[in-house]
């Protein structure tokens, strides 16, 4: 059970660091995020979840596990606050596009005026 719990501890961290990469370049602007990058996120999450339940107990039968846990553990923390600036960032982006379509349709309105008054 260890071995296998390491393991997969183990696999689980280097796919959260790859999406916490990949998420870094996302806000950076480097590459888009997609609702591929939350699935990519929400599999190993959701792979350790059994492991996660009983971490307690494993922690005490087997204490080797409680490394790769603190790092799976600062792993979720770092995905948190990405996913966080990223919340932040398409909400801007959001309105940014707003005041874009605001600015369109004032356009429309005053071409369409023009044309009135040739």
């Amino acid at each position: 059970m260890t071995d296998s719990a390491v393991e997969q501890i183990r696999q689980a961290n280097a796919k959260l660091r790859a999406v916490i990469s990949e998420t870094r370049n996302a806000l950076a602007g480097c590459r888009t995020f997609s609702a591929t990058d939350v699935r990519a996120i929400a599999e190993p999450v959701a792979a350790l979840q059994p492991i996660v339940d009983g971490a307690e107990k494993l922690r005490l039968m087997h204490p080797e596990l409680d490394a790769e846990l603190e790092t799976y553990k600062g792993n979720l923390e770092e995905i948190q606050v990405a996913l966080e600036q990223m919340r932040v960032m398409l909400t801007v982006r959001r309105g940014q596009i707003a005041a874009a379509r605001s600015h369109v349709a004032t356009l429309g309105m005053w071409s369409a005026t023009l044309r009135m008054t040739r």
